[in-house]
């Protein structure tokens, strides 16, 4: 009776935190990064609440920001963000290295002319203050500290996580009511949406299996659901024979690879994001691989050529507005006799 009343307590205990938790996570407010990892469960990973200013903006890592009035000075860090802030009005002060991000043609001009504050990875803060914004807004993972530097110096800076679909449309709306300019915004929305809407209705029945690999300039992984390329097969109804499995870390979008779990699963199609130089780079990368190991001879997809190599600007940096022209690249690549020649 002892141990059955110890386990009871127990439980309870545990429950009652569990519950306390997850209120934190969905009422906001500034809260340590080990309840926001909750977060990743949730479908909406930025809100604002206000029909006009002031708006109480949240974050990604569940910090909360009171905007009284509109800022003057805004300043983007991540390229993920760019497109879309211009698209919709806004301008930066600065923003990271670019590299082989997709710049919308509309605002190239503008964007490429802006002072860098460094690698998306690395941005120089020192710099940003330089530059004096009154709100930033900064990329979840690779600019955390700099934000979190920003903060403590009273310098709002927001992270922001922008990878679903799900996300680009909660992020359209977000800045839409930041730069007063919603209409702007639920027209995109409504335009992705119809784009949308008519490619899945073109889905055969029977859908294709498929691995997403993911080159860097030392390492092969496998992409899970929770990446662009994941978020996006999703959307085509294609099946991830990676979906099940653990990532590296917490809340991160790759798996190693295990050659012998694909032989295994022998999915239809071998799709190819990287974060290379270039798709040619990948490509040798890839053959050199298929080359070194035998088990993938064993692979229908390696041995029939059904690899699809998708470009970095869709699939690297979020395309944003843009993102059902990534939908629209992988529809043609996996089933082109539906979607193109």
């Amino acid at each position: 009776m002892r141990k059955i009343l110890v386990v009871t307590m127990i439980t309870v205990v545990l429950l009652v935190l569990s519950c306390g938790v997850s209120g934190t996570a969905k009422l906001g407010g500034m809260v340590n990064s080990d309840v926001a990892e909750t977060r990743e469960d949730e479908q909406h990973k930025i809100l604002i609440e206000g029909d006009g200013y002031p708006y109480v903006l949240t974050d990604y890592m569940n910090n909360t920001f009171k905007i009284k009035e509109r800022p003057e000075n805004f300043a983007i860090l991540s390229g993920t963000f760019i497109n879309l802030w211009y698209r919709l009005g806004g301008e930066s002060l600065c923003t990271s290295d670019l590299g082989s991000a997709y710049i919308d043609p509309d605002n190239r001009q503008k964007i490429n002319a802006l002072p860098s504050i460094g690698p998306v990875y690395n941005p120089n803060t020192e710099l940003v203050v330089e530059f004096d914004p009154t709100f930033t807004f900064a990329q979840v993972g690779t600019q955390t500290n700099a934000a979190n530097t920003l903060n403590s110096m009273k310098k709002p800076a927001a992270l922001l996580h922008m990878r679903s679909y799900v996300d680009v449309v909660d992020h359209i709306s977000v800045f839409g009511k930041l730069l007063e300019n919603e209409a702007e915004a639920e027209k995109m929305i409504s335009e992705m949406e119809a784009k949308k809407k008519s490619i899945v209705y073109k889905l055969p029945d029977e859908s294709k299996s498929i691995v997403i690999m993911y080159v860097t300039s030392s390492s092969l992984a496998v992409k899970l659901d929770n990446s662009i390329a994941g978020d996006v097969a999703n959307i085509l109804s294609l099946d991830n024979i990676a979906s099940d499995l653990l990532p590296d870390t917490l809340g991160s979008e790759t798996t190693p690879l295990d050659v012998e779990y694909i032989a295994q699963q022998n999915p239809d199609m071998i799709l190819v994001t990287s974060m290379i130089a270039s798709n040619d780079e990948a490509m040798k990368m890839m053959n050199e691989e298929f080359s070194s190991n035998p088990v993938w001879t064993t692979v229908e997809a390696v041995t029939k050529g059904n690899i699809l190599y998708l470009p970095q600007e869709y699939f690297l940096y979020n395309a944003a507005h843009k993102y059902m022209d990534a939908v629209d690249y992988m529809a043609k690549g996996v089933y082109p006799e539906i979607y193109s020649e």
